[in-house]
């Protein structure tokens, strides 16, 4: 019994040593690819959520953290609307906790990664308090718009995570570190990065204010009589403020096409000028068409991915290629 235990401990253990190396080595690619994945679930969940709320269901589930004092909700079509959301939630809430536990682990060899998924994590348990808060409290707007920015944040996070660990990101990351402009470039970077998330919040202010029809032609204003002052005036800022973000994009996406000599930079450079512009053909449509659902959902799903495009820019332009996952010995995929 005992020879016959020897025997099989002798040839299991070479394979037992054989897998938690290959584990180990496998370990940094497994970062980037459920960064990967925790982003689409964050951009799914935005999206969801901007059904829940475009279709009045926000108080589809009226407590929390159950739902009608239940853990799985009644057969009512609003409760299950809201409640996808936070089925949702908890799967992209999952991934965000494993990949902070991971990059803790690499934490020395690869600090960058390490920082920005604790902060995401981080992030996650401020947005989990959030929702419930805005449910607790039936939808009050100042705590809508604050879930909005810190979901975006997250996504933000997400983004920034696969810029500096993706292989399958290296020749960007090479060719922006190689553009002329230098200083200038992360200036750039970071004003737009800057003025996008302003852009997103203005957004939601105008969502939660009701002033997204306080202005009803376009470009002109074109206001009711009846309509306030004040609701005018925040609509007119998330136009001043797409305004100046289309400025700044077309800014520096000339620099990269100008300076840059990557293919990778300038495929880049061609996906933001087709993210614009279906952003700004969906906000045009939100005003002319008199908010139909499918544009509104559209608009702020497509505010995240253009948000997180910039911000996978942003980070490969900011963090030095030492740290990035090529340049830490990792092997490309």
């Amino acid at each position: 019994m005992l020879s016959g235990l020897a025997r099989a401990w002798r040839t299991f253990r070479p394979l037992t040593t054989a897998a938690l190396l290959r584990s180990a080595t496998e370990r940094p690619r497994l970062i980037p690819a459920l960064a990967a994945s925790a982003w689409f679930s964050t951009v799914g969940l935005i999206l969801i959520g901007s059904i829940v709320r475009v279709t009045g269901h926000g108080l589809g589930c009226p407590d929390w953290p159950l739902c009608y004092g239940r853990a799985i909700p009644p057969a009512y079509g609003g409760a299950w609307v809201e409640f996808s959301h936070r089925l949702f939630g908890g799967i992209a809430g999952i991934q965000i906790v494993l990949l902070a536990v991971l990059a803790w682990r690499e934490g020395r060899s690869r600090p960058w990664t390490y920082r920005i998924a604790v902060v995401a994590a981080g992030l996650l348990a401020v947005q989990v308090l959030l929702g419930g808060l805005h449910v607790v409290l039936e939808l009050p707007a100042e705590t809508g718009l604050v879930h909005t920015g810190v979901a975006m944040l997250i996504v933000g996070l997400l983004a920034a995570l696969l810029a500096v660990s993706s292989p399958l990101l290296e020749r960007l990351r090479s060719g922006i570190q190689q553009v002329e402009a230098g200083r200038r470039l992360r200036a750039q970077l970071s004003l737009v990065a800057a003025a996008t998330y302003a852009l997103l919040l203005t957004g939601s202010a105008v969502t939660r204010s009701g002033a997204s029809l306080a202005c009803l032609a376009f470009p002109e204003c074109g206001s009711a009589a009846s309509v306030s002052r004040t609701l005018i005036a925040i609509h007119l800022i998330h136009r001043i403020a797409a305004l100046a973000v289309l400025i700044l994009a077309g800014w520096l996406i000339g620099t990269l096409l100008a300076r840059g000599n990557s293919a990778a930079v300038r495929s880049y450079s061609a996906l933001l000028i087709g993210l614009l512009a279906v952003q700004a053909g969906l906000g045009i449509a939100n005003v002319l068409l008199l908010l139909p659902m499918w544009s509104r959902v559209l608009h702020l799903t497509l505010g995240a991915v253009f948000w997180s495009a910039v911000v996978v820019l942003w980070a490969a332009a900011l963090v030095p290629p030492a740290t990035s996952a090529v340049g830490r010995g990792v092997p490309p995929a």
